[in-house]
């Protein structure tokens, strides 16, 4: 049984309130002198209070905790939604000089580099260029703000990860159709996703989208709810937060998808604090209902070689066709990797992988079937036994 924890922020007290969920749904998997990657939704240079993106004294509360009670090396980045400068983002935010008060380390995802990388058993989603540094770190922590979407009903710490693959890939995972293409992404990242924490502090309800791979920027109605959620399975966390919504999780369709691929539990959660009751009913608002309707049509195989014409007009250069998406997220990388050289048998490669698909066989490395073609093991073998055929 998944534990998640529900715990209300008492006289202004961020972070008592985020010690005392971390600690009650039980510490991320990690150890004295880790690294972690914190990843909030800095989507666009919103106010900390808006509920559009991760409140700031939310970031800073949990890097916090990482960084005094963890010994854990932390570090803090996004990539805001397409149309949106990274750099102009992060200077109007102060997020590097902000998380530095407390310890962590902001990272500049518009310099760091992006690898492309294979997604095993992807359903729509078959290879994606993501964060290289993702699969460097000893795990990754979703920090997403509690919000409405428009497409989506809710959008949290599963869809918070699209946060961690290049601007160029964004349109494309939407014109997929979102949901499944999302799911495949977390699949992909199960291993090193080690916590989700929802901020509940102000949450974006009837959100207004600009444009529908523009996101939802702009809020109908600001809720203040006090609440920070957290716990060990992102599925479970993003199912008690829909219900504190007044959602029920079984029709979101990202963590039902997530529920049936057993990527985590929907049902059988343990809820401590707090109880999972609608607190408030939220909802699209009117033009993200005809959004949605229009998105799906876009997703259709029959009909997005007529709609998008208008589209690209309406919405930029950036628009894709779905032959062209599908073709872009369907080509993995090729070559194998192989054992040519002497090994000591020392696991470093066994360390590196992050999809658990190395295993030393009496000494040898043994490279399974799950490999995504990230070869990182490649770069860190020290005695540069691993190559690319």
């Amino acid at each position: 049984m998944e534990r998640v924890a529900i715990i209300k922020i008492e006289n202004d007290n961020v972070y008592d309130a985020v010690k005392k969920a971390i600690e009650a749904a039980e510490q991320p998997d990690l150890s004295s002198g880790d690294t972690v990657i914190v990843k909030p939704n800095l989507c666009a240079p919103k106010p900390y209070d808006s509920g559009v993106i991760t409140n700031i004294e939310v970031i800073k509360a949990v890097c916090k905790y990482l960084v005094e009670e963890m010994n854990v090396k932390t570090f803090v980045g996004d990539m805001p939604i397409v149309g949106w400068d990274p750099k102009e983002v992060y200077q109007e935010l102060r997020i590097k000089e902000e998380v530095e008060k407390v310890g962590a380390q902001f990272l500049d995802f518009s310099e760091e580099e992006f690898i492309k990388i294979e997604v095993p058993d992807g359903k729509k989603l078959k290879s994606v260029k993501i964060l290289k540094r993702a699969f460097e770190v000893d795990g990754i922590i979703s920090l997403p703000v509690m919000k409405n979407h428009f497409l989506t009903g809710v959008t949290l710490s599963i869809k918070n990860l699209k946060g961690l693959i290049a601007q160029d890939q964004r349109t494309k995972i939407h014109v997929l159709g979102l949901h499944e293409p999302i799911v495949d992404l977390f699949q992909a990242l199960k291993n090193q996703i080690k916590y989700a924490i929802v901020d509940g502090t102000y949450a974006a309800n009837q959100v207004k989208p600009s444009g529908p791979y523009y996101g939802p920027i702009e809020p109908g109605e600001i809720v203040k709810m006090n609440l920070i959620i957290a716990g060990r399975d992102p599925v479970a966390v993003d199912a008690v937060t829909s219900r504190v919504m007044g959602f029920d999780p079984k029709k979101i369709k990202i963590i039902s998808i997530a529920a049936e691929r057993c990527l985590g539990e929907i049902e059988d959660i343990e809820v401590v604090g707090e109880e999972a009751k609608p607190i408030k009913k939220f909802k699209p608002s009117f033009t993200g209902r005809i959004i949605s309707f229009v998105s799906r049509i876009w997703a259709s195989r029959m009909l997005n070689p007529l709609l998008h014409p208008f589209a690209k007009k309406l919405y930029g250069p950036q628009m894709v066709t779905l032959s062209k998406a599908q073709k872009e997220v369907g080509e993995g990388k090729k070559g194998t990797v192989i054992l040519v050289g002497e090994c000591d048998g020392c696991g470093v490669c066994v360390k590196s992988c992050k999809v658990n698909n190395i295993q030393l066989v009496d000494g040898k490395p043994i490279i399974g079937d799950k490999c995504i073609k990230c070869f990182i093991c490649v770069e860190v073998c020290p005695k540069s036994a691993l190559a690319i055929q």
